[in-house]
């Protein structure tokens, strides 16, 4: 596997499973893949209701998804740059166990998810 091909699955793997806290009008843990889909979605919300909470949220979840997004791709580049050629296979693999065994766990707390308590990465997103 190529550095390149590495950073960039690794980052990937990173945005959808690592837990990380957002901040809103309350707090919790989800993957930054949660706060691209809310930028995503509040974004145009700035065409059609430009007022001050609208752009307010926008900017929190845009500005968060973008911290997180470039945090998260650094780790992934250092990962990529300090694992050897013949052993970029195995980290990718054992960073993708790992983070899936968390996924399972209760260790997410999102807004819009299957309650007000902690759920796993399926709860976050279904």
């Amino acid at each position: 596997m190529s550095q390149r091909a590495m950073k960039w699955l690794l980052w990937l793997v990173l945005i959808c499973a690592v837990p990380l806290p957002y901040f809103m009008i309350e707090s919790g843990r989800v993957p930054a893949a949660q706060l691209f889909i809310f930028a995503i979605v509040t974004a145009p919300l700035l065409i059609s209701d430009p007022g001050f909470t609208t752009g307010f949220v926008a900017a929190l979840f845009i500005s968060q998804s973008l911290l997180y997004g470039a945090a998260l791709y650094l780790v992934a580049r250092g990962a990529a740059r300090r694992a050897r050629p013949g052993g970029r296979v195995l980290v990718v693999v054992v960073v993708t166990a790992v983070l899936a065994v968390v996924a399972l766990c209760n260790v997410y707390r999102a807004p819009l998810s299957h309650g007000p308590g902690p759920t796993n990465l399926s709860g976050v997103f279904w």
